[in-house]
């Protein structure tokens, strides 16, 4: 008899539990800012609400949006109303560090602003990398597996702002020459090499002979000798990234293979061993990923200040449904890639201004489409756009 009793009371909670709408996790666990305004939306029953439904529709929805945009890259993002979170994907080249940073109007004080990072894992779903608090008002990112990533922007309940975002990239690691810069960089990656029987796997850096050459990267030395090529080398395999770095024509050694080496230790002295005989003395530098053999050293090293275009002055129609003037392509890229237009638009079509760059608009068809149209003559209109 008793245990017939514990089954009915095992039964009926399961049976209760299955019956009950399921509450997110981070209703009862919450880590992210976002996550902790969101708990205190349930505590206040917000989400039986017609606004508190949108917010928290729109918030996850905007986690499958397909927009693209590759750093550097500026945009300013509408938030509010039917629209009280968007989303980007990025993409980040390989060997740079990528660096978010969000700016408000500074009289514009009373709306809550969240941010999160994501990356996007193989099947498709989001996984939260990064998030800005009080204390960090800034993220970065080091791409090391091509991955693409996703930022959420989103906006408290019944809440407008305006966020503009500048996403702007670093080299991810040191330079490899103490004392020089890209000034005394020589010979580019893919530069033919005897007669052209072969190319360039790495770069070139001109220094005096007996100039210090350092660890880019944090690391242990995985190799040490000489060979025909090279005549004295180093090889450096990273600690946080996959990739080993190649140090050659060194005049010495300064390390042993097994070492633990940190950004900007020695690890030999510049000279024109091997091959270079003939030249005048600098460091071959190259950079091999594990599996997929040489890239690129270039973007790894290059602290050169990027070139990005900066937004306009805010639109009187950013947030507005509009009318276009003019007949307008309509992209899934922010770089407007003929390989990425969704559709044409004809003139007076209408659309939700929910974005501006320096030379287009992010906007929004009744249809709930979404996309990025270069900069055309908009006229205001009447009708305002439904959220789906």
């Amino acid at each position: 008899m008793k245990y017939l009793i514990r089954l009915l009371i095992v039964a009926m909670v399961v049976g209760f539990a299955v019956s009950c709408k399921p509450v997110p996790v981070s209703h009862w666990f919450p880590v992210t800012p976002r996550e902790h305004y969101e708990k205190e939306l349930y505590k206040a029953k917000t989400e039986k609400t017609a606004a508190g439904q949108t917010w928290f529709r729109v918030g996850d929805a905007v986690l499958n949006d397909s927009l693209f945009s590759v750093a550097p890259y500026q945009e300013r993002f509408f938030l509010g109303d039917s629209v009280p979170a968007q989303a980007i994907r990025l993409k980040i080249p390989e060997g740079r560090r990528l660096v978010i940073t969000p700016s408000r109007e500074p009289n514009d004080t009373s709306a809550h602003f969240f941010m999160e990072l994501y990356k996007i894992k193989r099947n498709g779903k989001p996984q939260r990398l990064d998030y800005i608090t009080d204390k960090s008002q800034t993220l970065t990112y080091t791409n090391v597996d091509n991955d693409t990533l996703l930022l959420r922007l989103q906006t408290g309940l019944n809440e407008r702002t305006a966020v503009s975002l500048s996403l702007t990239t670093d080299p991810a690691l040191g330079f490899p020459v103490s004392g020089h810069s890209m000034s005394s960089v020589i010979s580019f990656w893919g530069a033919d090499r005897d007669g052209g029987i072969r190319s360039h796997e790495g770069i070139d850096i001109r220094a005096k002979r007996g100039t210090p050459v350092v660890a880019a990267q944090n690391g242990f030395i995985t190799q040490t000798g000489t060979n025909n090529l090279g005549g004295k080398i180093v090889f450096l395999s990273a600690i946080s990234s996959p990739y080993s770095l190649y140090y050659a024509h060194l005049d010495s050694q300064l390390v042993s293979v097994g070492e633990r080496v940190v950004v900007g230790d020695t690890l030999g002295l510049v000279g024109n061993t091997g091959n270079a005989i003939t030249t005048a003395p600098h460091l071959h530098f190259g950079i091999y990923a594990r599996g997929s053999g040489a890239v690129n050293p270039l973007p790894f090293i290059d602290h050169r200040k990027e070139k990005i275009l900066g937004l306009p002055e805010q639109s009187r129609w950013l947030g507005d449904t509009v009318r276009i003037r003019r007949k307008a392509n309509l992209y899934v890229s922010s770089q407007f890639e003929k390989s990425g237009q969704i559709a044409s638009l004809p003139v007076n079509t209408w659309v939700r201004i929910s974005g501006e760059m320096a030379k287009g608009f992010r906007v929004e068809l009744e249809s709930g489409t979404k996309g990025y149209i270069p900069t055309v003559p908009l006229e205001s209109y009447s009708k305002q756009l439904s959220s789906n």
